[in-house]
């Protein structure tokens, strides 16, 4: 595999911090599909869980290819889902909870893909097809959330 020419360990960094979101996101989701109460959004995020879940596997085979330790499930982090699973409740909060995830994922695809030289031609489509992934449950997230605006009831 071609190493990242001169900034391998940035690189790494940068895939741990991936690699992290994906971990949160996985958390997040599985936390979201006990709270949801349309059963089509329950449809849409268990796919998207799935989606996170295939995104750590490609992921732990590029550090893998760089030498990198493989990745413990037991000892993933569970820094931001603790957001979701201590106290928001609804429909609305969850999707906007859950958009974040995917904006915050996106902008470190992005960043990974915009400066990094010296990528392999399989790392490079991994993040390209992930980002790909990523901007599609935003979108979804997105348009669940501007159809909705009306449902936000407030107290009398």
């Amino acid at each position: 595999m071609a190493s990242v020419i001169g900034g391998e360990a940035a690189f790494i960094g940068s895939l741990a911090e991936l690699i992290e979101l994906n971990w949160s996101a996985v958390d997040a989701l599985a936390a979201a599909l006990a709270r949801m109460s349309r059963p089509g959004d329950k449809s849409r995020l268990a796919s998207f869980l799935k989606d996170h879940e295939r995104h750590l596997e490609e992921l732990a085979a590029i550090a893998h290819e760089l030498g990198e330790p493989p990745l413990d499930t037991a000892v993933r982090p569970k820094l931001k889902s603790r957001a979701l699973t201590h106290g928001i409740v609804g429909d609305r909060a969850i999707l906007e909870a859950m958009r974040h995830y995917e904006e915050d994922s996106c902008a470190v695809y992005e960043r990974m893909l915009a400066s990094r030289e010296g990528l392999s031609d399989r790392a490079r489509d991994v993040l390209r097809q992930s980002l790909a992934v990523e901007r599609r449950h935003r979108e979804w997230f997105s348009e669940q959330l501007d159809s909705r605006q009306g449902l936000l009831l407030l107290p009398l």
